[in-house]
């Protein structure tokens, strides 16, 4: 690591260090609004060329949000999803082309990889 960053010229490095505070700000942090409203702007996007599968995959939409670190996402997806914003969808057991460490591992539910609106009210 060391020498990675020895490499690094004086602007790159401060790039990297605003990316490594940001990650340790939203470590312990509640979901931070801007992030979730990021979240439901990229599903605005993307969502209807997936609207007859299971839903945006987690891979896809964490590319439309890479400036966002993984817990900050992470946080606020679980958060739009308590909210009832989206709907975290999870992957079948045996699915080919699943990344299994994209997904966000849920003890209950399993694998959730996707992100899919959420269903109508009745």
């Amino acid at each position: 690591m060391n020498d990675v960053l020895r490499q690094l010229r004086i602007p790159e490095l401060a790039d990297v260090l605003l990316y490594a505070q940001r990650t340790l700000a939203a470590r312990d942090a509640g979901p931070d609004p801007a992030v979730v409203s990021e979240i439901l702007a990229a599903m605005g996007r993307l969502h209807p060329a997936y609207k007859n599968t299971q839903g945006v995959p987690l891979p896809i939409l964490r590319g439309a949000l890479v400036q966002v670190p993984r817990a900050a996402f992470e946080a606020a997806l679980l958060h739009a999803e308590r909210e009832g914003r989206v709907r975290l969808v999870a992957a079948p057991l045996l699915a080919p082309f699943v990344e299994r460490a994209a997904g966000i591992h849920d003890p209950k539910r399993g694998l959730l990889y996707f992100c899919a609106c959420p269903a109508p009210a009745r």
